[in-house]
């Protein structure tokens, strides 16, 4: 019987459920002058502890105190056909600094920001029903995305940038969990293992 699956509601346990790779399925509305977008890619997130050696570095950078911090994760968007092939240009490390007194908020800080290519620090918390939102404040607009679980195998973001006039990008996302090797090797074993032992009429 499989586990039921709980929704998170920390940063810690959110970062643990999303551990993995996991299929993008994207659309970008630009609501200035350029085209929509559409694409597919794989993201995967690999969380870490708070004896990273990344956290000392991203928190002394934003001079926030290493011991307030609880662990964190790293991203990578890559081709989903081309296996293996990363990009530190589509990469990012986040560091989780919950509130003492409320795990359902606190502070990430990521070495790159989404929008603006520097160092920053958002806010995010959890409302009762596990849906997660995170505003980043960049110095000339204002980044807001939600993500959710409906499964513990499906996911789903919806994010704006708004700047001084009025939002200028949305972006939804459905993403999908990838088995492992491993996993599907599992199930190969069981098809091979049934066929087997079912006999031919």
């Amino acid at each position: 019987m499989s586990k039921i699956f709980e929704t998170p509601m920390s940063m810690a346990a959110f970062f643990k459920a999303s551990h993995g790779t996991w299929l993008n399925r994207r659309a970008v509305h630009h609501l200035d002058h350029q085209d929509d977008e559409a694409a597919d890619s794989n993201l995967i997130i690999e969380p870490f502890g708070p004896q990273d050696t990344e956290v000392s570095k991203i928190c002394n950078n934003l001079n926030v105190k290493t011991e307030d911090c609880t662990g964190g994760a790293r991203f990578w968007w890559e081709s989903n056909t081309k296996k293996g092939v990363r990009n530190d240009d589509y990469a990012a490390i986040v560091i989780d600094i919950p509130e003492r007194n409320d795990s359902r908020k606190g502070f990430l800080l990521r070495d790159v920001g989404y929008v603006e290519k520097n160092s920053v620090i958002s806010t995010y918390s959890f409302a009762s029903d596990g849906v997660l939102t995170i505003t980043t404040r960049y110095d000339s607009n204002i980044g807001i995305e939600r993500c959710w679980f409906v499964t513990d195998q499906l996911r789903m973001r919806v994010s704006s940038v708004q700047c001084l006039n009025g939002v200028t990008m949305t972006t939804y996302c459905t993403e999908f969990r990838c088995p492992t090797d491993d996993e599907i090797r599992e199930v190969a074993h069981r098809a091979s293992d049934l066929a087997n032992r079912t006999p031919i009429l």
